[in-house]
């Protein structure tokens, strides 16, 4: 199959970390050249393909192997370990077993992973009977273990890419504020379904992502679409190699909105005829890996001074990361899809009542997921 056409800029994740290996004159040139590419591709689309990426094929490889055994399970396994707010949203995440309203949810399942080291939040982990059953459970933590931590890795090494880039700013200055790993990643199961059922319901409906920056890693199946500045969807066919990089909310708003976060969703894939020329009506099942990299919970999020400008004043107000992320995700599953606009002031304090009320909350945060 030929390697699609990019709709992204590609970003040389092996460029970037070149002065660790070498420091010669054109090594620091590569590497200097490839974030102001990273930053400029963030600023004008907030998505990149990332390619050598350093996250191990076989790691990922594991996790899609152990996506088809764990959805697989009947539901009751599945209820044994299912997700929600009082369990830090992790575990597993069924639209039609935990949203108050599935009429538009998304078509898909999940299951969630935090740090497997804070013992504040911990993680929920399928156990199965008998010999074979208890290797694939040890095997399905500690693949998933080893994947968050790579990605936390990748995660650090493009913070530091992006806070380089604006005047003023340590490049080190965001890993006090992400040290914590208050991370999740998302191993995602889009069933099979048909092409009618997507007038109604897409895979993964409209939104933006809520933390800093995501790490996506796609199967072949493809739906993945992107919105550019014009308001026009555009696909992100999967590329072999390469992972897909985005900026979300609490980053955009670090920088004042210099960097977008970008809407994106999944829908349909694009026909593919059989050997008779007809398309199928029904579309094979997907499966996708999202990991949301996230400030630390208490971390106050507000605008960098650097990044305000009498051309670009100061657009939000302090929010507290963690607060910021448990309330969209309550309103998610509450809702089963995503407000079309959220301000700040939406935020409920620990009784329910809003939040933020000290900080005038008037930022706009757009749509996430």
């Amino acid at each position: 199959m030929p390697t699609p056409t990019p709709s992204l800029p590609i970003i040389d994740f092996a460029k970037i970390i070149a002065p660790t290996i070498s420091r010669s004159p054109n090594a620091l040139a590569e590497s200097a050249a490839e974030k102001k590419r990273l930053f400029d591709a963030f600023v004008s689309v907030g998505f990149v393909y990332l390619r050598n990426h350093s996250i191990p094929a076989f790691a990922t490889a594991n996790l899609f192997a152990h996506a088809k055994t764990f959805f697989a399970l009947p539901v009751e396994e599945k209820a044994k370990v299912e997700t929600g707010e009082s369990k830090a949203f992790h575990g597993w995440f069924s639209p039609q077993r935990t949203s108050g309203d599935t009429t538009h949810s998304d078509q898909k399942e999940a299951f969630d992973v935090g740090d497997d080291n804070d013992p504040t939040r911990p993680n929920q982990w399928p156990a199965l009977e008998g010999e074979e059953g208890r290797k694939w459970s040890e095997a399905f933590r500690s693949d998933m273990n080893f994947f968050f931590e790579r990605c936390h890795d990748v995660h650090l090494v493009l913070l530091r890419a992006l806070a380089s880039q604006v005047q003023g700013v340590d490049e080190a200055f965001f890993e006090p504020f992400v040290d914590n790993k208050d991370h999740f990643f998302r191993v995602i199961y889009y069933p099979e379904t048909t092409r009618g059922s997507f007038a109604q319901r897409q895979r993964a409906g409209a939104h933006t992502d809520y933390g800093t920056l995501t790490l996506l890693f796609n199967d072949q199946s493809g739906g993945l679409q992107v919105r550019t500045a014009s308001g026009e969807y555009v696909d992100a066919p999967p590329i072999e190699g390469c992972a897909i990089i985005n900026v979300g909310d609490l980053l955009a708003r670090w920088f004042n909105d210099r960097l977008r976060s970008t809407e994106h969703r999944v829908v349909s894939p694009s026909p593919r005829p059989d050997e008779n020329g007809v398309i199928p009506e029904v579309v094979p099942a997907r499966y996708a890996i999202a990991w949301f990299g996230h400030p630390n919970r208490d971390a106050l999020v507000e605008p960098l001074e650097a990044c305000c400008t009498a051309e670009n004043p100061k657009k939000y107000g302090p929010v507290t990361a963690g607060q910021h992320v448990v309330e969209r995700l309550a309103y998610l599953h509450k809702k089963g899809k995503n407000t079309d606009a959220w301000t700040d002031d939406m935020q409920r304090d620990a009784n329910g009542a809003k939040a933020l009320e000290g900080h005038g909350g008037q930022g706009r945060v757009a749509v996430a997921a």
